[in-house]
């Protein structure tokens, strides 16, 4: 009489173990690869839009003053604000800004009460109209100006010295209450002691390929604003728009040209 006897289970063998874990680590190498290039590509997304937010921020605060302007200086206009180290027209320098040549707009906004303009004084600057300029410069430059540690100074970034930044002017003329006398600054005591404010940074030069130009002003006195952002990281290069896109464009059309002169 014979006896049954179950066969034995047989383990796995070290080389069957080697293979397995060579293939579970190859596809966890994939996996981790293909979720890392997800990642990045939402990372660089995310970054892109935030420049394209802040260019379109940017854009519409420059329009909201160019259709509130009285005045906007035209193309070949010399513009010298002062002396000061956020004016300063560090692209060719120099001290004054040449509307259509260099990247400057500026313009002559009306008093917040324009109906009381002629009793503008420094007692009554809600009655005295005012200037406005929009103009740009490379990063360092403003790093350069601005004190270290101030609420105004930008953390340092050598890989984007090159990118500009927009500054905006803006001064109170309370030294006059007839508007038909407003001249471009030129280095006037009015427009004395007072700074460039930083409106945005990491802005494309326009010389930089594909070439643009921030500030157009046209014969009806309507301006064109484009802005093209760029930002250099340690992995790659930031464009917004992109390079294959036209840059972000709005034309603004002042609707106080001359009233009341």
């Amino acid at each position: 009489m014979s006896s049954y006897q179950p066969k034995r289970s047989r383990g796995f063998t070290l080389l069957e173990i080697l293979v397995s874990m060579l293939i579970l680590g190859i596809i966890s190498l994939a996996f981790i690869r293909m979720f890392s290039t997800t990642l990045d590509a939402a990372g660089r997304i995310a970054d892109s839009n935030q420049l394209l937010q802040e260019a379109q921020v940017a854009e519409r605060i420059m329009a909201a003053r160019i259709k509130l302007a009285w005045k906007v200086f035209p193309p070949g206009t010399s513009i010298k604000i002062n002396n000061g180290a956020t004016t300063y027209n560090y692209l060719a320098s120099s001290d004054t800004w040449v509307v259509g040549t260099d990247p400057m707009l500026a313009m002559i906004l009306p008093p917040r009460k324009p109906e009381n303009y002629q009793q503008c004084s420094a007692t009554n600057p809600d009655a005295c109209f005012r200037f406005f300029a929009y103009y740009a410069f490379r990063r360092s430059d403003y790093l350069s100006a601005v004190a270290p540690g101030s609420a105004e100074a930008l953390f340092p970034d050598s890989k984007n010295d090159s990118t500009w930044v927009i500054m905006e002017y803006r001064r109170t003329l309370t030294n006059t209450n007839d508007p038909s006398i407003i001249t471009p600054p030129n280095g006037e005591a009015i427009y004395a002691g007072t700074k460039g404010r930083l409106l945005i940074e990491y802005v494309q030069p326009e010389g930089v390929s594909p070439a643009y130009n921030l500030f157009n002003v046209y014969p009806d006195g309507s301006v064109g604003v484009q802005l093209r952002m760029l930002m250099n990281s340690s992995k790659r290069v930031y464009h917004a728009p992109s390079t294959a896109d036209a840059p972000l464009t709005i034309r603004a059309v002042p609707r106080n040209l001359g009233v009341g002169n």
